[in-house]
């Protein structure tokens, strides 16, 4: 593999009685039930994992994905619990809003973070694309979320009808909330509801620069301007914009410590949309000119 996931991921539940237009989990999805965007989840037995479990190697978090399952909080509690006592490494959740006296039990039983699938940057796109959840109560479980582990983190996926400013709006509100942003890009997955085209490349970089500015307090959405939903400008010190994008950490994988999704949005030819591994210098540079694409000019026009 040219990248090596440094976090195991499973997921729990068989069957999602949600109905996330894009998700090949959703209830009314015809999409091979053993994806989650473009990876397959083979089902292993628990004990098998549990036992090999502290002979991984390069590995630094498990993650357990979850569905919106009946009794899903209390299989997941058992699930951490039984992780817990046979490996020290961090486990995060990504689970959809539950009662708030589950959390107190996950990080009584080892989770460190929680992060909640947004996905929308709108309570209109959110409506649309994710029926039958509450927008508020999203944003309610975040609040819920930082008030016990003290962070979390929200994901967001660039490419199912959101302005440039609405997303990066949702950027700033999850950071002030005292979370992290976790950005995606549409992936057409066969079989499920939702048949759009993945975003562009230009513009999903110009959106990871901004996400990794506002993540890092090295700018906010007051200095940033917009025409027409579409971002145009940044108003930083040129130096800081220039040092980001020659570093390439805004175009890696974001997410939690030890996240790097091999391939979650990507074919293994590419476009790379989430870099798993360090930039090399003739990464950097596609990447330079891909912004440049969209932008026209890097580091950007004083606003």
């Amino acid at each position: 593999m040219d990248a090596r996931p440094t976090t195991l991921y499973a997921m729990l539940g068989d069957h999602c009685l949600g109905a996330c237009q894009f998700c090949a989990q959703a209830r009314d999805s015809k999409a091979d039930g053993k994806f989650l965007s473009r990876v397959a989840w083979p089902e292993f037995d628990l004990d098998e994992v549990l036992d090999r479990l502290p002979d991984a190697q390069g590995i630094g978090r498990v993650c357990l994905q979850t569905l919106h399952a009946p009794g899903l909080p209390a299989a997941l509690l058992n699930a951490v619990t039984r992780i817990r006592a046979v490996s020290d490494l961090s486990i995060s959740v990504c689970m959809n809003p539950t009662a708030p006296g589950w959390l107190p039990k996950l990080k009584a039983a080892g989770v460190d973070r929680v992060g909640v699938g947004l996905d929308c940057a709108t309570e209109a796109t959110f409506s649309q694309i994710k029926p039958g959840f509450d927008w508020h109560r999203y944003h309610a479980f975040l609040d819920e979320i930082v008030e016990v582990f003290g962070t979390g983190s929200a994901h967001l996926i660039v490419g199912l009808g959101d302005t440039d400013e609405e997303l990066i709006r949702a950027m700033q509100d999850v950071r002030d909330r005292g979370c992290t942003v976790a950005l995606f890009a549409f992936t057409l997955v066969r079989g499920a509801q939702l048949h759009l085209p993945p975003p562009d490349l230009g513009r999903y970089r110009a959106l990871q620069l901004a996400r990794y500015l506002i993540v890092s307090k090295r700018a906010r959405i007051d200095d940033m301007r917009f025409g027409a939903g579409r971002l145009t400008c940044i108003n930083v010190p040129s130096q800081v914009l220039d040092q980001a994008v020659a570093r390439g950490t805004p175009f890696r994988t974001s997410g939690c410590p030890d996240c790097n999704r091999p391939n979650y949005n990507e074919r293994p030819g590419g476009p790379m949309f989430n870099h798993a591994v360090p930039l090399d210098a003739g990464q950097v540079a596609l990447a330079r000119d891909e912004l440049q694409t969209y932008l026209q000019a890097v580091p950007l026009p004083a606003c």
